[in-house]
């Protein structure tokens, strides 16, 4: 069912170009609607409504800035997790070893063993 799905989404987004940008638009909505971005919306409040001192104009300019910014941090972030799982998916075998060693070492310091 899901392959099915997935297929037919391949096939929409090599038809037309405007549906990916589209589509990832959607889902940045969706996520935005999750509970850790939920915890973050009184603080925007806040800072934007005691900053903006009742000032409509500044209140706009803060909350743009803000939304700009984040746009940026997500985006270099999302590109920079590409550029890394690009770089992953052409090393060897080693490197996920390392990880998986890596992995376990810490959930051991977390639970407090090392």
């Amino acid at each position: 069912m899901i392959n099915q799905w997935l297929d037919i989404l391949s096939t929409l987004i090599s038809q037309s170009m405007w549906v990916a940008p589209v589509l990832a638009l959607l889902a940045g909505m969706l996520t935005s609607l999750t509970p850790c971005s939920l915890s973050s919306v009184p603080l925007v409040i806040g800072y934007v409504g005691g900053t903006g001192n009742h000032d409509p104009k500044k209140a706009f300019w803060l909350s743009l800035t803000f939304s700009a910014g984040s746009a940026v941090t997500f985006t270099t972030l999302g590109v920079a997790s590409s550029l890394v799982g690009k770089l992953m998916g052409t090393s060897s075998s080693w490197w996920y070893l390392l990880l998986g060693v890596l992995m376990v070492l810490n959930g051991l310091a977390n639970m407090g063993d090392i």
